[in-house]
């Protein structure tokens, strides 16, 4: 039996499958679905749209941080008649059918910012508890989970996203925690800045502020794929990057 951590499935399902034993507990961090492989150009939009239309989206979002022709952007991909809309929300319906399949064990999960939480309640079983905010124990462990990103500098209006207040607030609902989870990593420049995509995530300065109040002993997070680092410190805290699971098939076993 091990407690263990990975993010970033990004619609690996068999691979999660085979990293998890009955008898473990699984802890979850975001972004379960593949939309869109930045590499490969894979992925559920890929099926539905082509692959000029997916280049030219994504080249505006590559113009800067805060690109105001980012979101309308996506939100016309993301559109483009009423029939390609509904093949979309068909394979996002079926990629949560198998991620949820392919858990063996029990399971504390939060959302990501491409993920749908919607969807999540409606197919996740007994054996997965989504957690929007809230602590669980775990062999004695206590683990703050927190769903959601905060506003980024690439913000394009996906479900997962919150406004700065709401997710402030889900921090700090939490109180002491040992081991702080997120989707969304701490404001730590080598932490933050995706090497492949050549861009700075940010991070966020409330998971700074809650992690220098209430020090817990590690804090785990996903969502930059390659960065600079994948763990540092922030005073006493360890932070460790639960890894891009779709590219290295690995989860992290945690020990305190």
């Amino acid at each position: 039996m091990a407690i263990k951590i990975i993010s970033d499935v990004h619609g690996e399902y068999a691979a999660l499958r085979d990293v998890l034993d009955e008898d473990d507990t699984a802890i979850l961090l975001g972004d379960y679905l593949n939309l869109i492989d930045f590499k490969t150009l894979e992925g559920i939009l890929s099926e539905v749209y082509t692959r000029e239309e997916i280049l030219s989206a994504l080249a505006v979002l590559k113009k800067g941080p805060r690109n105001r022709a980012g979101p309308r952007t996506v939100q016309a991909l993301s559109g483009g008649g009423d029939d390609r809309r509904a093949r979309v929300g068909e394979l996002v319906r079926e990629g949560y059918e198998e991620f949820f399949k392919s858990i063996p064990c029990r399971s504390y999960m939060i959302y990501g910012n491409t993920d749908n939480p919607w969807l999540m309640e409606e197919y996740h079983d007994g054996a997965a508890e989504i957690v929007e905010s809230g602590v669980v124990e775990v062999e004695g462990t206590r683990f703050g989970l927190v769903s959601g990103t905060p506003r980024t500098p690439w913000t394009i209006g996906l479900p997962g996203e919150l406004e700065d207040e709401e997710y402030r607030k889900r921090l700090d609902s939490l109180g002491p925690v040992d081991v702080l989870c997120t989707h969304y990593p701490p404001a730590v420049p080598d932490l933050t800045w995706d090497l492949q995509a050549d861009r700075d995530e940010e991070g966020s300065a409330d998971i700074n502020a809650y992690i220098e109040r209430h020090r817990p002993d590690f804090h785990y997070f996903g969502h930059v794929h390659h960065p600079r680092s994948t763990s540092g410190t922030l005073g006493e805290t360890v932070l460790v990057n639960a890894g891009f699971f779709r590219e290295h098939h690995e989860a992290l076993v945690f020990r305190s």
